[in-house]
């Protein structure tokens, strides 16, 4: 297995053109007792930003996922389901169960994105392989591959409102899902209905068989990324995290979108920012790999996070590699962070063979 130690805890150089946002320090205590108390605040007060559904939790609804087909492909068997989030909307999830699994019980991940086919490389109603141009990104396949067990979901707002013609890069599409959400759930946020989603489809994942509960996580990229994040924050069931670019500071990306968090994050006396909610992730395992939105100014969220991590004695299981190569990972750089993800889970996996 490839030591990723080197790349946990060591800051990349600075990068002056891109400067981080000022940020509160983090309250943190001398011992881990004393932090839960500080950690359940904090936790108040984003969960107060991400805002609630209209409708309780505890909303009798039927949760059992429809089974549409299932296909059989080189290292894992595919089953697509149909599987409700709310108690009227449903996403669609391709499961990948892996042909030979890397352990017994298996770990398995998460990997939201637009929809399961992007990520699994391949055209889910006619099985045909997608531009191999986006093959770096297709962290469903690589990881089938690696046997793990995989959940690959269709995200808001694909699962919410009918895609135009244009496809995913209409921003008319993400505002009517935006609008319509807030019809549907006026004090919910779109960040707060990506990562419950993302949960849901953790629900489905722990229910299959032979699947690992202590060692299932979530990985994304770009969109991926973000939900990634704010999902591993909020649902505890996440035991790591990996995301790609997704823009660590505010003013890195399109935070204020209405489908994320909106103009809330530029009103007077908005003070929460990004390395609050890493801080909630720890002591579980975060891996950043940066390259356009996520530069070396992303230590400054991810440094000061740290301080919580050292707590549990845990400060390399938040890390980062900056590939600066553009938006899309490079190879290296998700080999790096498969490596990474392996020693996490304490797999004998060395994921160099795999296609990428």
């Amino acid at each position: 297995m490839e030591n990723t130690s080197m790349f946990h805890s060591h800051p990349a150089p600075g990068d002056a053109s891109f400067a981080p946002e000022p940020i509160e320090a983090l309250p943190v205590p001398d011992d881990v007792a004393q932090w839960q108390g500080t950690r359940q605040r904090l936790l108040e007060s984003w969960q107060a930003v991400l805002g609630q559904p209209a409708f309780d939790n505890s909303d009798t609804f039927d949760r059992s996922a429809e089974h549409l087909t299932t296909f059989d492909q080189e290292h894992y068997t595919g089953t697509i389901l149909l599987q409700p989030t709310t108690p009227t909307t449903r996403q669609t999830v391709l499961l990948m169960t892996p042909t030979t699994p890397i352990s017994t019980p298996c770990p398995g991940m998460v990997i939201p994105f637009y929809d399961p086919d992007r990520m699994a490389g391949i055209d889910l109603s006619t099985r045909q392989p997608l531009d191999d141009s986006e093959s770096v990104i297709q962290f469903g396949r690589h990881l089938a591959a690696q046997g793990y067990t995989v959940a690959c979901p269709e995200v808001y707002p694909f699962n919410t409102v009918e895609e135009p013609p244009g496809g995913f890069l209409d921003m008319g599409h993400w505002q009517a899902a935006a609008d319509q959400l807030q019809i549907d759930h006026p004090n919910w946020s779109g960040v707060g209905r990506l990562a419950w989603d993302a949960s849901r489809a953790l629900d489905l994942l722990l229910d299959q068989p032979g699947v690992d509960t202590t060692r299932c996580g979530i990985i994304g990229h770009s969109l991926g990324g973000k939900i990634a994040f704010y999902a591993a924050a909020f649902d505890p069931r996440f035991a790591a995290c990996v995301s790609s670019d997704f823009g660590f500071g505010f003013s890195f990306t399109n935070w204020d979108d209405d489908w994320y968090l909106g103009e809330r994050i530029h009103r007077p006396g908005f003070a929460r920012a990004h390395h609050e909610l890493l801080a909630l992730i720890a002591p579980r395992p975060f891996f950043l790999v940066g390259g356009e939105a996520d530069r070396p100014a992303s230590w400054h969220y991810i440094q000061e996070a740290q301080r919580v991590y050292a707590l549990y004695d845990r400060v390399d299981a938040a890390g980062f590699f900056h590939h600066g190569a553009g938006h899309r990972p490079t190879e290296q750089a998700m080999r790096i962070a498969y490596a990474w993800l392996a020693e996490q889970f304490v797999l004998d996996l060395d994921p160099s063979g795999v296609r990428l």
